[in-house]
């Protein structure tokens, strides 16, 4: 029973620290006008925000699960012949490989292979993309990051929603998923209780209780 009760706990304290109060996660403040917030937390803006990311980020930047990379990959005849093979997504590990000599070509000219930005909402959080997108001089001073967006902010907005969009589910599939967590917490609960029940039972015809 205590080892039931432990785990418990334990499966409690996991989705407690994943899903509400995440202690991985930044925890630096920056602020971000409300008006944008609201864009940014819209995932009808992201379709617009892909096409601004494209336009102003992709020459350097990928976001693997959505199939953008850097525009030198782009120019690789071998990254069609991939895709044909793997799908638009590639794998990381044969997008790694085979494109080398090209992020490594983008290293000398930055300092560093630009990161690709798949999960960067997850990493930073909004209101840090906000501000570093807008000034990024400002936030990271010594980055490599050009000031693109700089007095663009709305369409800096329609970005973030974009990167939210690709590293998050939909709302509707993050609903499905947190009742899924729950029924499983649930379950695990429920057999615990059974499993100790059975053993108490067998204790008994054995005698030792």
């Amino acid at each position: 029973m205590i080892k039931t009760i432990f785990f418990t706990v334990l499966t409690l304290a996991f989705f407690y620290i994943v899903w509400i109060n995440n202690i991985f996660a930044p925890h630096e403040k920056y602020e971000m006008p409300p008006e944008h917030r609201m864009i940014a937390m819209d995932y009808k803006n992201a379709k617009e925000g892909r096409e601004l990311f494209i336009q102003n980020c992709a020459s350097c930047h990928s976001v693997r699960y959505d199939a953008i990379y850097p525009a030198q990959v782009q120019a690789n005849p071998m990254l069609k012949q991939l895709q044909e093979k793997y799908g638009k997504v590639l794998p990381r590990d044969v997008y790694e490989a085979v494109f080398m000599n090209d992020l490594n070509s983008m290293k000398e000219s930055y300092g560093k292979i630009p990161p690709d930005l798949s999960t960067i909402y997850l990493v930073k959080g909004p209101e840090y993309l906000y501000n570093f997108i807008l000034e990024p001089q400002k936030v990271l001073p010594g980055t490599a990051m050009p000031p693109v967006m700089t007095g663009r902010p709305e369409d800096t907005a329609k970005i973030i929603a974009y990167l939210m969009s690709v590293s998050e589910p939909s709302p509707a599939e993050k609903a499905k998923r947190n009742i899924m967590g729950v029924v499983t917490i649930g379950y695990l609960i429920v057999m615990g209780i059974l499993i100790w029940i059975w053993r108490e039972r067998i204790l008994k015809r054995m005698g030792l209780h």
